[in-house]
């Protein structure tokens, strides 16, 4: 008897964690696909398919800066849209920093294979790292880890088991329980997630290069979560860009360029 409630518990266990990331992938992940036969009209842009260590092919759009030899930046996007609308910062990024940019889509988002997960977009990360630093021809700490929303838990990741040139982090929270406690308030994230995306644990390991920037008025992830990522952080090099009156989607005002370009220029 006391195998079959032994059994029992740990099927309750099993079943509960993986309604708590069936729940997790409902508000945390909304990939959208794109048409097979779209094809990117960016200026000097480069369109990429690569393969995950579980060997998904996986899409991105690369931007190279000429002359070659710059900075190197992997940007992780956002829960939601494709590089068909993320290529756009791929553009302004290397128009503004003068470096090179790749961005791609996470498993099951737009011409990517597969079915994305709180795990798996870590990953993907890693890949596409991998993909840029071959292609580049540089080691994987050398290039930027830069990251928005949820990419920036993805950056962090990163960055903090593998080290970084530099981390910069847009408007990201802390970790996935705290965001469940705020948006699933009664889900005992904590306890049954497999995943938590822990950045605020992480970040405490990297010691790099640090630009965090946070809206002071984001209505989803709050200021506070930045502040605390930032004052976690290993780093001796470590900024808070707030912008004022900014809320989650906001784009940032063109002076977070500027200051970005110089938090860049010093670190060289």
């Amino acid at each position: 008897m006391i195998y079959f409630f032994l059994g029992f518990l740990l099927f309750l266990t099993i079943f509960a964690g993986c309604q708590a990331d069936f729940i997790a992938r409902q508000f945390l992940l909304h990939p959208t696909r794109l048409d097979p036969r779209w094809k990117p009209d960016f200026p000097n842009c480069e369109e990429v398919f690569f393969e995950t260590k579980d060997q998904l092919a996986l899409h991105g759009l690369y931007f190279p800066y000429e002359p070659a030899g710059g900075n190197m930046i992997l940007f992780s996007h956002g829960n939601g849209g494709t590089v068909a609308e993320w290529g756009n910062v791929g553009v302004l990024l290397r128009e503004k920093l003068d470096a090179s940019v790749f961005i791609y889509d996470y498993r099951g988002y737009g011409k990517s294979e597969g079915t994305s997960t709180a795990a798996s977009i870590l990953a993907d990360g890693r890949a596409a790292r991998k993909w840029l630093a071959e292609r580049e021809n540089i080691a994987e700490s050398e290039i930027l880890q830069m990251g928005r929303s949820l990419g920036g838990a993805v950056a962090i990741d990163l960055a903090s088991k593998d080290g970084a040139k530099a981390l910069i982090v847009e408007s990201t929270f802390t970790s996935l329980p705290d965001m469940a406690a705020r948006l699933l308030p009664g889900v005992p994230a904590r306890y049954l997630l497999w995943e938590q995306l822990r950045s605020v644990e992480k970040i405490e390991k990297y010691e790099g290069p640090l630009f965090i920037s946070h809206g002071t008025a984001d209505t989803l992830i709050p200021f506070e979560q930045g502040k605390r990522l930032l004052e976690a952080a290993g780093s001796e090099k470590k900024t808070l860009y707030p912008i004022q009156g900014g809320d989650h989607n906001n784009p940032p005002p063109m002076d977070y360029y500027e200051n970005l370009r110089k938090f860049l220029i010093a670190i060289d």
